[in-house]
């Protein structure tokens, strides 16, 4: 037996170890694609529904920090800001700056309501500003009582899209490599149908110091892709 064949049998072995390994990870994975196909899909859901419970509360959350502003809106047509001093004015004006903030936190909108309450009756009884408190602050307490709610639903919401990015990326993952090893369990097989005379060349080439076949191709697509462009 010569080298030549010495070496394409030492090939052949390690060939069908290869090829056995590939055949046994197709076998296998298809099972586990199915299954993890299955829990992306409950988790899909999962992350949808949280997702439109969140939407839900942050459409609710908008609309009371928009209803909680009514006492600002034409505040100075409804009050006579004539009969108030000047320092109840500039507080006054300051009250209705920091209540116009979307983003106050229910307490601090309580507290200048208040304030801005005090100083109305302080000067008038005006009926329409006192339905409009009234409003403000009913607003204000059904925030308060929803944002427990909504911050929960954040957090629910991040949770289920993790889990469902997580089996997302395994279900890729997996269906790649189910891909990957049946290229290469029909390309070992090839081999062995055919031969390893073009592998036998290649590895004298590499060893030689020259490029892989893989090598030659690439250099040979950015050829063809330059000459195309």
């Amino acid at each position: 037996m010569t080298p030549k064949d010495l070496m394409a049998v030492r090939t052949e072995v390690l060939t069908k170890l290869i090829l056995h390994k590939r055949e046994r990870i197709t076998q296998s994975l298809p099972e586990l694609i199915s299954q993890t196909g299955d829990e992306k899909h409950t988790a899909e859901k999962m992350a949808r529904k949280a997702r439109s419970n969140k939407e839900n509360l942050e459409s609710k959350i908008t609309k009371l920090k928009t209803e909680r502003k009514i006492v600002t809106q034409g505040f100075n047509d409804d009050f006579s800001s004539n009969l108030a001093t000047k320092e109840q004015q500039l507080e006054l004006s300051q009250l209705l700056e920091a209540l116009t903030v979307v983003n106050a936190s229910v307490e601090e909108f309580n507290k200048n309501l208040e304030k801005l309450s005090e100083i109305i009756e302080s000067v008038e009884s005006n009926d329409k500003l006192s339905a409009k408190l009234k409003q403000s602050s009913k607003a204000n307490t059904a925030l308060g009582e929803l944002n427990p709610d909504y911050l929960t639903s954040i957090q629910e919401w991040n949770e289920a899209e993790g889990k469902r990015r997580k089996l997302e990326s395994r279900f890729t993952k997996l269906s790649s490599s189910l891909a990957e090893s049946k290229n290469a369990a029909e390309f070992w097989q090839s081999k062995l149908n055919d031969g390893f005379e073009e592998l036998l060349i290649d590895a004298k080439r590499v060893a030689d110091g020259g490029p892989s076949s893989r090598q030659i191709n690439r250099t040979n697509r950015k050829k063809n892709m330059n000459m195309g462009a």
